[in-house]
């Protein structure tokens, strides 16, 4: 491999991945994430509730 060819592999990387930075996210994306990040706060929210009961059950002996 030349030199060029690693040079101008590396560069072209480099700019594939600033531009994928750059993309805006499809109103498809963006609806699975939300949809997501309310799946995780529901999840974290049951955790809660079943942690809280079993602490008063164990209390309650």
């Amino acid at each position: 491999m030349g030199l060029f060819q690693r040079f101008s592999r590396a560069r072209a990387g480099r700019r594939a991945r600033a531009a994928e930075r750059r993309r805006t996210p499809s109103f498809r994306e963006m609806r699975a994430q939300l949809r997501t990040e309310k799946a995780e706060a529901d999840l974290l929210a049951t955790e809660q509730r079943i942690h809280l009961e079993a602490d008063r059950m164990r209390h309650s002996r």
